[in-house]
């Protein structure tokens, strides 16, 4: 790999991990804002979440600009928003900054992630080096969770959690003093466009995931159906007004082409399906709720199984090379789905290190199906929709995010959280919780490695198609 490349693969590996640091950081945070503002159960949970509804706004929008005005432009952009997010954040005199201050870093570290994941594409078109970037970055996720967490509570007990946001605002100026020195300045042609069709799916897609967001907060206060169907018939309204006017238009800025290419359904499926069940996260759960473990322990406890993912995207970024990332994906999916039935050995006066060592096992095909997913969707990108795929990627990982936090946590939390006392009635309770868990995770990846046959199927049935946006 040339020294340029190489430069180009930390650019965007900095870019993705963006959204990791400052959401690791806030959860470190929270703690701390919230005793300082005196804030609400509730203001914390809109703060936590705030981030995640101003991203999907401009989720499309920033494919579309990024393949038009070029990587460069759009991610100094990113970073600037990023910036100013973060220090309206470290600023803020109340509960609203914050939210406002959290939101505009949302939507910096967004676009960040779709122009890193852009730039990896652009840069290594052959199949052998771009099997080997994608297991770079399937690298962000462990290793921002094995390093921030330390970190970030080491800057709040050495000074406050507002110096936790100049890391974000370093990050947010050292990511464009690199992508000066290895990306090009403008695309080779820019052309003029619309971004009415961007946005409206933006508010589709952010309408819907609200939805889900509020029915999540109405199963536990019962004050919060009434919003949870606004939100949806905005995002169904937004949704009609899209097919509209995209039918009038010429040339709409909505590019979708990745979505009509032979075999790409079943993979935006897939990233739909597997995001919406983390064994991680289930694993960290249920540290804190049966064990009673801080998050500084809990975050030192699963260094094990992120060392154990980090060694399954090396791994599978080799094997990519050689064998084809579907193929890769498959076969990770496939195991994953296995290994994680390993959470029905639980029992209630299990060691707390058995979930953690069910977790390591199962994290190598876990950590080794991220890269080649991700790879095998974006292969299937137009040359000049890079962008505008890894849009769509976002998108459908961010709704399954937003539909799992409903249909799969909320047994899940509820069961760990419904007794918290040191019983053995609770701690079988919890223990059940966790095997539910597991079964949940494996039907998922049973379910995405069944989609990725689906997917090797129809692309070999006629060869690659091409679709028109």
């Amino acid at each position: 790999m040339m020294q340029g490349n190489r430069l180009r693969v930390a650019t965007a590996f900095l870019a993705i991990a963006a959204g990791l640091v400052s959401y690791t950081g806030l959860e470190f945070m929270l703690e701390a804002v919230q005793d300082d503002f005196g804030m609400s159960p509730d203001e914390t949970m809109v703060l936590a979440q705030v981030s995640s509804g101003a991203c999907l706004l401009v989720v499309f929008v920033v494919g579309a600009l990024a393949d038009r005005l070029g990587d460069r432009r759009l991610l100094n952009l990113a970073c600037a928003t990023f910036g100013v997010g973060s220090a309206i954040l470290g600023f803020a005199g109340g509960p609203a900054l914050l939210m406002v201050g959290q939101a505009v870093a949302g939507i910096g570290t967004t676009a960040m992630a779709i122009i890193g994941l852009s730039v990896l594409a652009r840069t290594f078109p052959d199949a052998e080096h771009r099997a080997k970037a994608f297991g770079v970055f399937a690298l962000a996720a462990p290793a921002v969770a094995i390093v921030m967490p330390f970190l970030s509570t080491g800057v709040i007990d050495w000074l406050n959690w507002r110096w936790v946001t100049v890391l974000w605002v370093l990050l947010s100026v050292a990511v464009p003093f690199m992508a000066h020195r290895c990306l090009p300045a403008r695309p080779e042609a820019a052309q003029r466009m619309e971004l009415v069709t961007p946005t409206l799916a933006g508010v589709a897609l952010t309408g819907i995931a609200l939805s889900f967001s509020f029915l999540r907060a109405h199963s536990d206060t019962g004050d919060h159906g009434f919003k949870a169907v606004v939100s949806a018939s905005v995002g169904v309204v937004a949704l009609a007004a899209v097919a509209v006017v995209k039918r009038r238009l010429h040339a709409p800025s909505l590019d979708l082409r990745s979505l009509r290419r032979r075999g790409a359904v079943p993979i935006v499926v897939a990233l739909f399906v597997v995001n919406g069940v983390n064994l991680f996260f289930f694993t960290y759960l249920v540290l804190q709720y049966r064990y009673h473990q801080t998050l500084l322990e809990t975050a030192a406890v699963l260094i094990p199984p992120q060392l154990t993912a980090a060694a399954g995207a090396m791994l599978a970024g080799r094997l990519s090379r050689r064998w084809g990332s579907a193929q890769v994906a498959t076969a990770a999916f496939f195991a994953a789905a296995v290994l994680s039935l390993g959470a029905l050995l639980i029992a209630a006066e299990s060691s707390s290190w058995f979930p953690v060592v069910v977790l390591t096992v199962a994290a190598l095909p876990i950590g080794g199906a991220v890269g080649p997913l991700t790879h095998a969707f974006m292969d299937i990108a137009p040359e000049d929709g890079s962008a505008a795929a890894s849009s769509v990627r976002n998108a459908a990982v961010n709704l399954g995010i937003a539909v799992g936090g409903l249909l799969v946590v909320t047994v899940i939390f509820d069961e760990l959280d419904a007794d918290t006392e040191r019983t053995l009635t609770a701690y079988r309770q919890q223990a059940a919780a966790f095997r539910v868990a597991g079964l949940f995770c494996a039907g998922a990846y049973m379910l995405a490695g069944v989609l990725l046959v689906l997917h090797r199927h129809r692309r070999r049935a006629r060869g690659p198609a091409t679709g028109t946006a």
